[in-house]
């Protein structure tokens, strides 16, 4: 695994003041109780659930909605932190919530409903949730009637997770409905009860009428008119027939708007709208997410993919750029994600890393997979080939990834009119399905060989090979497809026509649009024009597909549908780049049009319809890019006794490890492990510097230790105070103990890639060309 494994001691499952360790009200600056057992260092002094999730201070952030929610507490801080976190539930930003009610726990380790909210938070983890509101359920006793609902009526719900979910369900529900009917002007019991039915329906009990959810929906918004249950109302009707949506418009014009600190507020507002067609809108609510969330990942030091959604919001706006013909602001924004860190918990590009098995989609393959897919449908063949020698393109080590970049390099040399170039790409695409075929073999001799050895009869060995076989099935067929696709090109090319016809209609993975380009230069005239056609109408209200069509028509003299056509796609590309080499080609229909008038710009001016809300200015929201943020500061001692500051690194890329001290056995192990590895970061030019929480003559002794296996060769430091652990969020602070760390700072002192944890990171087969990877990117 990319972390060590270490043992949990859970002998103290949440002894006394969980948080702060301290049972009184508003103290949270005493230790941890003194009969709490010896825990590994970096775990959670009260046991797995509290090993996970955030662990430094939540911050009062602005764009919280606003939340009425009476909760048994004499702190004022902590209702301050409990109300965010409410605020950040209805806008499913778990991580964030969960930070905002250990924050309310933190100053009243007493409150309950902190508790309450932090198994709200937790969703989709039954298993955390379940600790947390057991300690909710232990400490309701002075809380009101209310409030005791809530809790009681959330650990039923928790009590037996074997139960059948439908029952849970439905006594959740009913639970909701009585915490209603005793307190009928409880805005949040609506508000909950509308999310639990949706979120029922989601997950597989049809939700009996969506009008009844409309009206709870309602009766929230004739109370409060700006509740963030907006949101709930667009996955509601959004769930339905997508005519359905537009009973959603007035809450997706509210949505982000009751909410603007939280980015899915404004992300779920582009459903709506892209079920309506309304490309425009759709792009404009995406953007609004995409810079919220850069605005908090920057400000708190997270990575890109820790932020749940961000990395589908991201690459759906870049689909939606295509639908407007923005086709730079969809490779800027394809290539950023690119340049965003990836970790091999959570976002590789590689679905295998040092033979550990990591199927995880995050901005590192959505920006690969949109950035070609762009390049392609716009046929920007140099802005390909440019992109091919750097590391936005570079070659990966998936069979099937290959694949799709020979193919697009082959279609842009196909572009250029190199013919031998295309040649070497099919060849490519030819070695990436001999990797596949190597990989199918064995998967099968591994479902096999498993399948024996579990004793299984003929029949479950067999379906366990036909399984194993078809992982590589649609890959091997993509594959060879690009292949014919290219053959064909070249032939057209060359002017070979004669048999291509049957071979076109073989063609499966080549999008109409093309193939109508493809059929005309065949000479099948209505056959193109047939496929231009059915695209327009299978990708409504999308400019590309017009664009083709309009440039067909006129090349076939069908000037009058031509102009028709034009004037439809002249409607819809009032955001449309007007240098792509397509829209280039329609400078005769452009100039017989008449649009170009005295301005020289033939769009029409960008507008939104009146429904589409009131909104602020995007650049307030926050950065269109992510990029990495200055470090903190570092100032610490060396064994030699000699400060050590960050600054004496200007220039070098570092590779700083934060760990626990020589009496952490991990963090000797996790030292031994990178040792053998240091003159390999050095000739990538990195240097490695190791931070302990011990004092200085303690790094002697943990040098001793490491060395045994493997001489120690980089520096060790001192950080006894625990200054820079806090500094760097190395740190837990409810519990005022250090996490293990690991950071790659640039030679300009920003963080390019971390990892925080209670478990030291250890995956250094993965980090070293990671970082080689993050540190060739030229950013600003």
């Amino acid at each position: 695994m990319h972390r060590l494994g270490c043992s949990l001691r859970l002998g103290v499952l949440l002894l006394g003041g969980i948080l702060s360790g301290s049972a009184h009200d508003g103290d949270p600056g005493k230790a941890a109780p003194d009969d709490a057992k010896t825990v590994d260092p970096g775990h959670s002094m009260h046991g797995q659930a509290f090993n996970e999730g955030p662990r430094q201070h939540a911050r009062p952030m602005a764009g919280m909605p606003e939340i009425r929610f009476d909760i048994t507490t004499t702190n004022a801080v902590s209702r301050k932190f409990f109300l965010q976190g409410v605020g950040q539930l209805h806008g499913f930003w778990y991580l964030e919530a969960e930070r905002s009610f250990r924050e309310s726990a933190f100053h009243d380790t007493n409150c309950a409903m902190a508790y309450w909210g932090m198994a709200m938070a937790n969703a989709n983890n039954t298993a955390r949730a379940a600790v947390f509101i057991q300690e909710a359920d232990r400490r309701k006793g002075p809380v009101t009637r209310r409030e005791r609902l809530w809790i009681e009526s959330l650990a039923e719900f928790h009590k037996d997770p074997k139960r059948d979910e439908k029952e849970r369900r439905r006594d959740y529900t009913r639970a909701l409905e009585n915490l209603i009917f005793e307190f009928p002007d409880d805005v949040e019991a609506k508000a909950f009860l509308a999310v639990h039915l949706w979120d029922s329906g989601y997950k597989g009990w049809p939700i009996g009428s969506a009008q009844a959810v409309e009206s709870i929906l309602k009766e929230i918004f004739a109370q409060q008119p700006m509740h963030p249950a907006h949101h709930y109302r667009i996955h509601l009707w959004d769930g339905e027939k997508d005519e359905s949506a537009i009973r959603a418009v007035p809450s997706a014009s509210k949505s982000g708007q009751s909410s603007p600190g939280v980015a899915h507020q404004w992300h779920m507002a582009g459903h709506t709208f892209n079920k309506l067609k309304r490309y425009a809108d759709m792009a404009w609510q995406q953007e609004a997410s995409v810079r919220v969330d850069n605005s908090q990942l920057m400000a708190d030091r997270l990575l890109p993919d820790q932020i749940h959604n961000y990395a589908h919001n991201s690459e759906w706006l870049v689909q939606t750029y295509n639908y407007l013909g923005q086709a730079r602001k969809a490779v800027d924004l394809s290539a950023n994600m690119i340049e965003m860190p990836r970790h091999p918990g959570f976002n590789t590009l590689d679905k295998q890393t040092n033979g550990i098995a990591y199927d995880k989609r995050g901005t590192g393959s959505h920006g690969r997979r949109r950035l070609m897919e762009t390049l392609l449908r716009w046929e920007l063949w140099d802005e390909t080939l440019r992109l091919s020698q750097t590391p936005y393109l570079e070659p990966t080590a998936l069979a099937e990834e290959q694949g799709r970049r020979a193919r697009l390099l082959g279609l842009a040399h196909l572009g250029k009119g190199d013919r031998v170039a295309v040649s070497g790409q099919i060849e490519a695409i030819e070695a990436a399905i001999a990797r596949l075929r190597d990989e199918r073999r064995a998967h099968v001799d591994a479902a096999e060989a498993k399948a024996k050895a579990d004793k299984k009869g003929r029949g479950e060995i067999d379906a366990a090979i036909a399984d194993a076989v078809k992982r590589t099935t649609e890959p091997m067929e993509n594959l060879e497809n690009f292949i014919e696709e290219l053959r064909v090109g070249l032939e057209v090319h060359a002017g070979e026509t004669n048999d291509l016809p049957k071979r076109l209609e073989a063609l499966k993975t080549v999008s109409k649009e093309r193939l109508a380009g493809l059929w005309f230069q065949v000479g099948d005239r209505d056959k193109a024009l047939k496929l231009a056609k059915e695209a327009v109408d299978g990708g409504a209200q999308q400019v590309h597909p017009l664009a083709v069509l309009t440039e067909l028509q006129w090349k076939a003299g069908k000037t009058n549908e031509a102009l028709a056509t034009f004037a439809t796609l002249r409607g819809l590309a009032a955001w449309m780049d007007t240098d792509l080499p397509l829209v280039k080609r329609l400078a005769p229909v452009i100039a017989a049009s008449g649009a170009l008038g005295s301005a020289k710009d033939w769009r029409t001016a960008p507008t939104y319809p009146a429904d589409s809300g009131t909104r602020p200015a995007l650049d307030t929201l926050g950065s269109f890019h992510w990029k990495p943020q200055p470090a903190p500061p570092l100032a610490i001692t060396g064994s030699d006794g000699k400060p050590v500051r960050l600054a004496d690194y200007h220039g070098r890329p570092v590779l700083l490890v934060f760990y626990l001290g020589g009496g952490c056995l991990h963090c000797v192990e996790q030292l031994r492990l990178l040792a053998p590895r240091t003159e390999e970061f050095k000739k990538a030019g990195i240097d490695i510097l190791a931070i302990s929480t011990e004092t200085v003559e303690g790094l002697a002794k943990t040098r001793e230790k490491a060395g045994k296996d493997g001489r120690i060769s980089f520096p060790l430091a001192a950080d006894p105070t625990l200054s820079a652990f806090k500094q760097w969020h190395a740190h837990d602070d409810f519990e005022g103990t250090a996490l293990h760390g690991v950071f790659l700072i640039d030679g300009e002192g920003r963080v390019r890639w971390q990892d925080i944890g209670f478990e030291p990171f250890t995956d250094f087969h993965f980090l070293l060309p990671e970082a080689r990877r993050l540190l060739s990117f030229q950013q600003e």
